[in-house]
């Protein structure tokens, strides 16, 4: 169930079992809004569905004072901020899964990292604010956002470690917890789903090259224009011995693509360096 703000365009994302959830969700929801923001809902936009339309959630309506409204029969546009809303979590869901290789199962993780995401960075044009800003009051901090699906290192304070024991277990990025300070990870050793501040990132764009690969590259290129730059200047010298003695006016001719070259190679080397 996607839940939207009107005026701030706030998200609320909320996982069902079966439809048949819907009303105890909602209940619990219009009661958790009062309490934090200590707001009245005023009015409820729908469609007809059926776990919306039923007797139990009119009377919840009627004894709060909210106004339940329906949009027409096969006209979605009506309602088209929360199917916009629907549409943008969907397809941003499928692109982080697909982007970072992960399984289809953590589609709940993908979508509810996403509903958190957007929450921080989407700007509405007409405020020129963000939907954090228009329904916390304060600019959000978005220093602390990593990359989903990115590799993790969790640091394992569970259970006794030895002497030589990795302190730290391997795991994927899958996003940040809504009640606590902490980052929401897969461990890939246990296979369970946990929530821990105690973690380090490894912040790599798809088939970006590690650091050691790089520098291993940048050295082969170093020793290649060194080992060039070698041959040429022993070339030179060998050059210039044979053909001082015999003929003066034959040294400038075979010198000139030598000494480029030499030259060449030296700027190379130092732009390597």
């Amino acid at each position: 169930m996607v839940i939207v703000d009107d005026y701030s365009r706030w998200s609320w994302v909320n996982f069902l079992k079966s439809k048949d959830d819907s009303y105890d969700v909602f209940s619990k929801f219009c009661i958790q809004v009062k309490s934090e923001r200590e707001l009245k809902i005023l009015k409820v936009r729908s469609d007809h569905g059926g776990e919306l339309e039923n007797e139990p959630f009119e009377i919840f309506c009627e004894k709060h004072g909210i106004v339940h409204e329906f949009s027409s029969p096969r006209t979605p546009q009506q309602n088209g901020v929360v199917e916009r809303k629907n549409r943008s979590l969907q397809e941003m869901a499928r692109t982080m899964i697909h982007e970072s290789n992960l399984a289809k199962r953590f589609w709940a993780e993908a979508v509810n990292t996403t509903c958190y995401v957007q929450n921080r960075i989407y700007i509405r044009p007409m405020l020129n604010k963000t939907t954090y800003e228009l329904f916390k009051g304060r600019k959000p901090n978005i220093s602390y956002f990593h990359q989903f699906g990115c590799t993790c290192y969790i640091l394992n304070n569970k259970v006794y470690l030895k002497k030589f024991d990795a302190k730290a277990q391997k795991g994927i990025f899958l996003g940040y917890s809504e009640r606590s300070k902490a980052y929401r990870l897969y461990n890939s050793k246990t296979h369970c789903v946990e929530e821990s501040m105690h973690v380090k990132f490894d912040d790599k764009e798809p088939g970006c090259k590690t650091p050691e690969q790089d520098e291993s590259i940048a050295g082969s290129d170093e020793s290649d224009d060194y080992s060039e730059f070698d041959q040429t200047s022993e070339l030179d010298g060998t050059s210039k011995a044979a053909t001082a003695p015999d003929a003066p006016e034959a040294v400038t001719a075979p010198d000139v693509p030598v000494v480029e070259a030499s030259e060449e190679a030296h700027d190379d080397s130092q732009q390597v360096i």
